[in-house]
């Protein structure tokens, strides 16, 4: 076992990846053990690593460049051991192996990836359920600022987008590609068999039900795909006719009431599977898979809600009766005058929400009385997850950056 050197002028390692690593608490103390190494913090913390873990993690066998793995898992030794573990000044963590090599590790990296600190790599900022209340207090941003390059603004708007699944750009110009070139900022458009790029206007050979000036129940688009969209934005070009007001609700909070309301059909509602099915002449996209889907922690994960691209449910009596009484009960909740928000959107407004968090539906509208004209595109959940992720990388670095003691 060694102890830190009284030197702390550190000479920290490269980390595998392109992070910013905050040195808060250092190692004091490293010792081999049984697989693995024990490292005892400034802080009283005492942390175990994996010699595999540590190994295929090791700064040296890294690529310089790509910061991914040039050693492949399968060429490290089965009986691989640390021969001796050491702290060098800084608190980087020095290991000896027994094949001969040596590594050494960034201590702000190692910590924050110390399951004993409950660090979890998937993590992401916490998320705020609403009902009704949020209309007074809807996320708006500045549209036209964002597409300016307006770092703050368009941080703000992630993390709304992200916290409360849905927010509202204004002031965008009144440009049919400014849907595209805002879904752009964050990732690639998902294309689907409506195109990159699809127009949500009444016409007479509709498609869908949302090209008709019918009015739309509350639902999530493409509930018939088995990895459906996770953003979807609508841009609004023009809304002088009569009615089309949008509906928006959470469908987090709607599976929260439910199950504390009837728990019994939660569980059905996120074990029974539904079949979606689209009804188009020349498509035919199934899925089958529960309304709700949980977390391994439990949480409400996904919903997935459909009136009317719903197949026929082949299944035993019972299991029929306990579905469409969930479902039923899941659309009822979701018209609860305190679950959901209304807007009319001017031109120029863009709504973004989260498909797979957020309810949306519309009121009947005249077309004789004026035009609506709405374009929406859709983007992978992921890409948000990882805008966040930079944006959280950026602030981290500007922190090191503003007090070198920490790097």
């Amino acid at each position: 076992m060694t102890r830190i050197s009284a030197d702390l002028s550190p000479s920290f390692p490269a980390t595998p990846d392109f992070d910013s690593w905050p040195v808060v608490e250092r190692p004091v103390e490293a010792s081999p053990i049984e697989r693995g190494v024990r490292v005892l913090w400034d802080d009283g913390l005492e942390s175990r690593f994996h010699v595999l873990w540590l190994r295929e993690n090791s700064p040296d066998d890294i690529h310089p460049v790509t910061r991914e793995p040039a050693l492949m898992l399968e060429a490290i030794p089965d009986d691989l051991v640390a021969r001796a573990a050491s702290i060098e000044p800084g608190g980087v963590l020095r290991v000896d192996w027994s094949t001969g090599e040596t590594s050494r590790y960034h201590p702000g990296w190692l910590r924050a990836h110390a399951v004993e600190t409950g660090s979890d790599p998937m993590a992401m900022p916490p998320r705020t359920l609403w009902g009704a209340g949020l209309g007074g207090c809807l996320p708006r941003f500045d549209g036209a600022a964002i597409l300016a390059g307006d770092p703050a603004e368009f941080a703000g708007w992630l993390e709304a987008l992200h916290g409360y699944g849905v927010a509202l750009l204004e002031g965008l110009p009144l440009e049919p590609d400014a849907v595209e070139r805002i879904a752009l900022m964050i990732g690639p458009i998902r294309p689907t068999n409506f195109g990159n790029v699809f127009e949500v206007r009444s016409k007479q050979d509709a498609d869908s039900n949302a090209y008709t000036n019918m009015a739309l129940p509350m639902h999530t688009d493409l509930a018939t795909r088995e990895y459906k969209p996770g953003l979807q934005f609508l841009f609004c070009m023009a809304n002088e006719a009569a009615g089309g007001e949008n509906q928006i609700a959470d469908g987090f909070m709607i599976a929260e009431t439910m199950r504390r309301e009837v728990p019994d059909l939660f569980r059905t509602a996120a074990t029974q599977p539904l079949v979606y099915g689209s009804r188009a002449r020349t498509s035919d996209y199934r899925f089958a898979c529960p309304m709700i889907r949980l977390a391994p922690d439990g949480t409400v994960e996904e919903v997935r809600v459909s009136p009317w691209l719903r197949a026929p449910l082949v299944a035993p009596l019972e299991d029929v009766d306990r579905a469409y009484r969930a479902l039923r009960y899941f659309l009822a909740v979701s018209e609860r005058p305190i679950m959901h928000v209304t807007l009319k959107l001017k031109p120029g407004d863009l709504l973004s929400f989260d498909n797979r968090r957020i309810l949306h539906g519309r009121h009947v509208y005249d077309p004789a009385t004026g035009e609506r004209w709405l374009r929406g595109c859709y983007v992978e959940r992921e890409e948000l997850y990882s805008r966040l992720r930079i944006l959280a990388r950026e602030q981290r670095a500007r922190a090191i950056a503003g007090d070198p003691a920490r790097n």
